[in-house]
């Protein structure tokens, strides 16, 4: 007998516009989450927008992050360039021998 894995409605980190709210729902019902985000936007313009922002922004608060993706993750972070580099490590300097300069 297979142990069946409970699905849990949780944030995105790979599925994500903002906070990977949408693109949790997509993954927990087996949609495409761009028809629940465009769905999403119609009711709220038609709700006036203030309550779906409210909603969002609820929904933001309660569900919780991938628990593939264990530590706390920024609403923002694929919007700015990553960085190669850890500022902890030391980068090391380039040393150039023999070169020789000559001005006309």
């Amino acid at each position: 007998m297979r142990s069946k894995e409970k699905k849990r409605l949780t944030r995105s980190s790979s599925d994500k516009i903002i906070a990977g709210v949408m693109g949790g729902f997509g993954a927990y019902f087996g949609i495409n989450s761009n028809y629940i985000r465009v769905g999403f936007v119609i009711v709220s313009i038609l709700s006036h927008a203030l309550p779906g922002i409210l909603v969002y922004i609820l929904l933001l608060a309660i569900m919780p992050a991938d628990p593939n993706k264990p530590h706390w993750t920024n609403p923002f972070e694929n919007q700015r360039p990553t960085e190669t580099n850890h500022d902890n490590e030391k980068r090391e300097r380039k040393v150039i021998h023999d070169v020789d300069e000559h001005d006309d």
